[in-house]
């Protein structure tokens, strides 16, 4: 696995951040709303001590020792049994005394009671009968009836009023920590996420993969929003007309006059992608088709009349003529060849005997063509028309393409003899673009067109396109064999080409190589071999002579 930096990786899989964000704030939201509000009211009492014969000093010193342990005293069972029994609770002591607090600021002769309840007037009464019943108590310990010297009192200065808003839960910090608890286990996702992806993620690793330059990014579709699908659309014009030159550049500055593109996924065959290379390629002035070689390539859905439209499958069957069937596409740019109708689909044998005169019949009345194949498209498929194209270029779809996928369709290209142009990233958005022109090596491009790996000795034209003018098709299924016989049309097409013979094969060397004989040895040889040749002829005439009489007719 190709090792990616932290950053990087959570800039791929930002959606893994996001979406753990939104769990850990859902969950928090739902713990939030469970949690039923509590409000809580709080009171304060203030301790003083009157002396008649002690001084100032004595008597804050007195009430500082005296204020520290008030808190435990608020607490105990006997001022509790008096709330609960003057406000008429439900509650046993130790469940009150759970939900009531009392403190001592330090320094301070203050003492502060606070009770918390589901309601907020129960909570403000029960701080206030707890606050009075505390002086009671307070007055019966500290105080003598027999000793006025000392007169210690807790007053109740600052009653407790009902709270307007709760105290608990503390919905913002549940909400915090849910989120950030989220965002880490968004981080942790997307870091498993990489180390288990097997999807080309970056133009670098599709080039680690498959040896291949990346000639061209094109961006996802529009957004909704009608200010960012203008800017969209242009980004995705500019992509398209740098790939139609980088192409060119590929294919040693020319611009192949059958360009097939080679899908390496479901996701990376989008219908916009050859509809934008067609129409940016029919820009530059030239004729272009767009070949449908897919029943269920969804070309219907921007051209509904190729729904039911004769195209491409009637071609292959020799029915019917490239010419007679080509439609005018709704963007108006260039020529479209529908797939045809599924029911007309020829057979693998009979595709096989057409696909030439079709190939040729759509390079003499085309400048470019342009189609998408793989090896389960019907009516052609990748075996079939990829031989004949002089351009080929796979396309990956970012981050749904997986590596094993762009490998297996390179194999499959391979075993055809085919060397792709390089590959076309789609599903690009704008900032995960990157600078293709560093990547890119010597060697990726051509000095001189490519040729197909069927040679265009093969598909070689007349000298006018007039020539190609035939007459309908007969709507009969050719015949194949060794019997078979070229139709009408066919024999129009092959008169007026001028097929080169094919070049012979080389052969492949042996392991063993005979030794070489001398020329003087090769006379000496050529000559025996002509001395007996005389004698064996001799003997046979001699032998015929004296035969013949006796094999002649007797008169």
């Amino acid at each position: 696995m190709e090792q990616q930096p932290y950053l990087q990786i959570f800039l791929e899989r930002w959606g893994a951040l996001v979406v753990g964000a939104l769990v850990g704030l859902s969950l928090a939201l739902g713990i939030s709303a469970s949690i039923p509000p509590t409000y809580e009211a709080t009171s304060t009492s203030f301790l003083t001590v009157r002396s008649t014969t002690g001084t100032l000093l004595e008597r804050s010193q007195f009430a500082l020792a005296r204020i520290s342990s008030y808190p435990e005293l608020a607490l105990s069972s006997d001022v509790l049994s008096k709330t609960i029994f003057d406000l008429g609770l439900s509650q046993s002591v130790k469940q009150l005394a759970n939900s009531v607090s009392a403190t001592n600021p330090p320094t301070t002769v203050l003492l502060q009671i606070a009770s918390s309840a589901t309601d907020p007037e129960t909570a403000a009464a029960i701080s206030n009968s707890i606050a009075a019943n505390l002086s009671n108590t307070v007055s019966e310990l500290e105080n003598s009836s027999t000793d006025n010297r000392y007169v210690v009192s807790l007053e109740l200065r600052d009653r407790a009023q009902p709270p307007t808003s709760s105290s608990a839960p503390q919905r913002g910090i549940i909400l915090g920590l849910g989120g950030l608890g989220g965002l880490a286990l968004g981080l942790i996702a997307a870091i498993v996420w990489a180390r288990f992806d097997t999807t080309v993620r970056t133009a670098k690793a599709a080039r680690r993969i498959s040896g291949l330059p990346v000639i061209g990014e094109l961006t996802k579709p529009s957004l909704p929003f009608a200010r960012s699908r203008t800017r969209n659309n242009d980004r995705t014009e500019a992509a398209l007309r740098e790939t139609q030159l980088t192409i060119r550049q590929a294919n040693g500055n020319e611009l192949p006059r059958l360009l097939a593109l080679v899908p390496a996924s479901r996701a990376a065959a989008r219908i916009q992608t050859r509809i934008g290379l067609a129409r940016s390629l029919a820009m530059t002035g030239r004729s272009v088709v767009l070949v449908e070689a897919d029943f269920d390539g969804g070309i219907s859905a921007t051209n509904p009349e190729a729904l039911s439209a004769e195209g491409l499958a009637e071609v292959l069957s020799g029915t019917r003529s490239v010419r007679r069937v080509v439609l005018k596409s709704d963007f108006g740019s260039f020529d479209l060849l529908a797939p045809g109708l599924p029911a007309n689909a020829p057979k693998e044998n009979v595709a096989e005997h057409n696909v030439l005169g079709t190939v040729r019949q759509l390079v003499a009345e085309f400048d470019l063509t342009v189609t998408q194949l793989t090896s389960t498209t019907r009516p052609a498929t990748l075996e079939l028309i990829a031989p004949y194209a002089d351009g080929v270029v796979v396309l990956v779809c970012l981050g749904r393409t997986r590596a094993a996928d762009l490998a297996h369709i390179l194999a499959r290209l391979r075993l055809l003899e085919i060397r792709p142009l390089g590959i076309i990233m789609t599903g690009v958005p704008v900032f995960r673009r990157s600078d293709l022109v560093s990547e890119w090596l010597p060697g990726d491009f051509n000095e001189v067109p490519r040729t197909p790996a069927r040679k265009w000795d093969d598909l070689a034209l007349p000298a006018t396109a007039s020539a190609l003018a035939e007459p309908e098709w007969p709507a009969a299924p050719i015949p194949v064999g060794p019997a078979a016989k070229i139709p009408a049309d066919e024999t129009v097409i092959a008169d007026s080409v001028r097929v080169s013979p094919a070049p012979p094969k080389p052969l492949r060397p042996s392991t063993t190589r005979k030794p070489r004989t001398s020329a003087t040895t090769r006379s000496t040889t050529s000559a025996t071999s002509r001395t007996r040749n005389t004698k064996q002829a001799a003997t046979a005439a001699t032998t015929a002579a004296v035969a013949a009489p006796e094999a002649a007719p007797e008169t």
